[in-house]
């Protein structure tokens, strides 16, 4: 019985090793499907250049494509084109945002997704309520840095008027002494030239 549940554990740990090697195979553009070939069309020339992991994602994304309604890929294409009408930083904070989530746990993003999609079911009066009092947060610790770095540049500009200060002395002694008074410089010996 024991021998047989090991042959069971075995078996199964060969098919998900190879299920996670078979993952980060890279796919060929020819052994995509049509469906999957005719929505990513654009990225043929690129493919066979992308990452494994790329290219697992573009076709999971492809394969939700195909099962979507007119409604949800006309909601997503607008979406797209939202995108693209941002200027580049606003487009590189949101692919900041989402390689951050991307990287979360399973179980923090499902939370996440569950505070959005509560916040999504609030009335709009309540929502506008929650914007507003995360702006005056972000206001609030803006203005809370901002006098942090007041304060520092303060505390930096305090040093060195101290250090100057200190030493205003001996800069006033090296200004007022005289030539005379000053300490001789030593002088080097002329270099001596072998004879022609």
């Amino acid at each position: 019985m024991t021998t047989q549940n090991a042959l069971k554990a075995l078996s199964i740990i060969v098919i998900l090793i190879t299920q996670i090697a078979y993952a980060q195979e890279k796919t060929s553009w020819a052994e995509l499907s049509l469906e999957e070939r005719q929505i990513l069309q654009q990225l043929e020339p690129q493919w066979e250049n992308l990452t494994a992991e790329r290219q697992q994602r573009l076709r999971r994304g492809a394969n939700r494509w195909q099962q979507m309604q007119a409604e949800e890929r006309s909601h997503a294409k607008n979406q797209q084109q939202r995108f693209q009408n941002l200027t580049q930083q606003q487009q590189q904070l949101i692919n900041r945002r989402f390689q951050k989530f991307n990287s979360l746990s399973q179980p923090e993003q499902r939370r996440l997704r569950n505070i959005q999609k509560r916040f999504r079911n609030m009335p709009e009066a309540e929502r506008a309520r929650l914007r507003e009092k995360f702006q005056q947060q972000i206001r609030e610790d803006s203005t809370r840095r901002s006098q942090n770095d007041d304060l520092k540049n303060t505390e930096d500009q305090r040093r060195i008027r101290e250090v100057i200060r200190q030493n205003k002395d001996v800069l006033r002694q090296n200004r007022n002494q005289t030539p005379q008074s000053r300490p001789p410089v030593p002088q080097r010996p002329a270099p001596i030239r072998p004879p022609r």
